[in-house]
């Protein structure tokens, strides 16, 4: 199936070669869950501070379905 995938900030790098962008679209298997994403496109689980599932903030376990848009976000950095 196929489903959406949004990469932020540093997590950008790990956007697959020929992708001219964030969001680009991947095939993943039925009953694929957001670290099934990540580990596909070989994203470190400690590089990673939160996904959405089309906007709803979702934990790794998350079952994804055809369609859906999975957006990943790096821990954040900064402040006073």
């Amino acid at each position: 199936m196929r489903i959406q995938v949004r990469l932020n900030a540093s997590l950008r790098r790990y956007i697959p070669e020929g992708e001219s962008g964030s969001p680009f679209e991947i095939d993943v298997a039925e009953g694929a869950t957001v670290a099934d994403v990540m580990s596909l496109l070989g994203v470190p689980a400690e590089q990673t501070h939160m996904a959405t599932v089309d906007g709803e903030q979702s934990d790794m376990s998350r079952v994804v379905t055809e369609g859906q848009e999975v957006t990943l976000f790096p821990p954040l950095a900064g402040g006073c």
